[in-house]
């Protein structure tokens, strides 16, 4: 016996990577919802709404992804991992090119060579900012309500943050909040 229980493993990711938060009914996310275009105008008020909302239904933006993504691989497989391999491909290049201060010209050859396959490319990239689009619309589009506001100032007091919340904090460009992730990363 190791003495490492399901329990300890779960409350260890937990730990690491922030609870989940729970899956909303169709009915909370669509049907019983009330949908009604943002003031533009009053951008904190706008920003307020699809940042409550993100974190409210985040689950369900997940799993909308996922779905997503599966449909474009499973539509057109090669077309989605040439395009995924590409762009790999491209990732590493700018990697290289961003830590070496210079792109090999190997490198370039193999660029100019993959620019035959940009509908893959498109595709992959289509696959991949779309969900994330119609999550934005969404969020956007959501009025809340008492349940997500509720759950907002329940947020503010969680002590092990949700996923959406690090990404959100990462996106605000809060320094003191990725400077603690850089320690967290020096310590492990």
């Amino acid at each position: 016996s190791s003495g490492i229980t399901q329990s300890t493993v779960s409350s260890g990711i937990n730990a690491e990577y922030g609870e989940v938060a729970p899956f909303r009914t169709i009915a909370d996310f669509l049907t019983d919802a009330t949908f009604t275009s943002p003031a533009v105008s009053e951008s904190g008020r706008w920003y307020n709404r699809v940042k409550q909302n993100l974190l409210y239904y985040q689950t369900n933006y997940f799993v909308i992804f996922i779905l997503i993504v599966v449909f474009y691989s499973a539509v057109n497989m090669t077309r989605y991992l040439t395009g995924m391999f590409i762009i790999t491909l491209i990732l590493g290049a700018l990697t290289l090119r961003t830590r070496y201060g210079l792109l090999p010209a190997g490198g370039i050859g193999l660029l100019a060579g993959l620019m035959g396959h940009t509908p893959a490319v498109m595709y992959t990239v289509c696959s991949i900012f779309i969900p994330i689009l119609l999550s934005f619309i969404h969020a956007s589009l959501r009025t809340r309500n008492m349940k997500n506001k509720m759950n907002s100032a329940v947020e503010t007091l969680r002590i092990v943050p949700t996923p959406m919340a690090h990404i959100l904090e990462c996106l605000e460009g809060n320094s003191s909040y990725i400077k603690k992730l850089s320690l967290l990363e020096k310590v492990k």
